[in-house]
């Protein structure tokens, strides 16, 4: 009787042996799709080889157990890309989606020597001793005055004004079709009892925005119509102020800036 059995849960545990295997190889990943958005030209390269790496990595594995933890272990060698979306298409495909980060910003931490590097949501990418963009050399707008503590794939935290400069440059990205051909830097002038944006624009012509976390979006608009109003020539020195009053916004251009005197 206990041979039998013994027998039985043999052929019981080959029986479930041989269809977990089946199963196994019915369901084992085969079709690697990986979708890569780009921003950027430049980046195409880096993304080519980020495919290759994603491809490799989950074929062969079983449908069952894939998911996107390892598809984040390989983004971590590639900070300017992100993962969009991961799915499983049964039985054997995965499809990955990734895409690119654009840097934008560059915090300086230390002129010259330190920056903090972001993309368009003021993610943090990289730290850097250059403001350049990485992949096309051109400039990043510099934030200066900024005291931040940063972690990868994240937001910088411990500085308030971070938040609302962040705010008006994407608001100056929306105005001016993209921000770093006409802004190089933005920078926190703190001057009790009220924080000032200066903001420099390419040509030499300086927008001071005060108080910039009320009313951003308007003040934004008023100080673009202002600055795209002006001639070649007044844009090459003076200022822009921004203020409010009454609800209000104003904005007013003088050919010299008293704030540089």
């Amino acid at each position: 009787m206990r041979k039998k059995l013994w027998t039985i849960l043999l052929t019981v545990f080959v029986f479930l042996s041989g269809t977990a295997l089946g199963i196994s190889t019915v369901y084992r990943v085969s079709d690697v799709t990986v979708n890569v958005s780009y921003v950027t030209e430049e980046a195409k390269k880096e993304g080519e080889a980020l495919q290759a790496r994603l491809e490799e990595v989950y074929q062969k594995s079983s449908i069952f157990f894939v998911n996107e933890k390892k598809a984040e272990e390989v983004l971590k060698d590639y900070p300017y890309f992100r993962l969009s979306d991961f799915e499983k298409s049964y039985p054997k495909r995965v499809i990955v989606s990734v895409t690119e980060d654009a840097e934008i910003y560059a915090i300086e931490k230390t002129a010259g020597k330190e920056y903090y590097v972001l993309s368009a949501d003021g993610t943090f990418l990289d730290t850097r001793d250059t403001y350049k963009n990485s992949l096309n050399g051109e400039e990043n707008v510099v934030l200066k005055g900024l005291n931040v503590a940063v972690e990868s794939g994240k937001l910088p935290t411990g500085d308030g004004c971070f938040t609302s400069m962040l705010s008006i440059c994407q608001n100056l990205s929306k105005r001016l079709n993209g921000i770093r051909t006409n802004v190089v830097s933005v920078e926190v002038l703190r001057r009790s009892p009220e924080t000032i944006f200066k903001i420099t624009m390419r040509e030499g012509v300086k927008v001071y925005i005060s108080a910039p976390e009320a009313y951003a979006e308007e003040k934004v608009q008023k100080a673009v119509n202002e600055y795209l109003s002006l001639t070649y020539e007044e844009k090459l020195s003076g200022r822009i102020i921004l203020f409010e009053n009454s609800g209000q916004i104003y904005a007013s251009y003088s050919a010299v800036d008293e704030f540089e005197s």
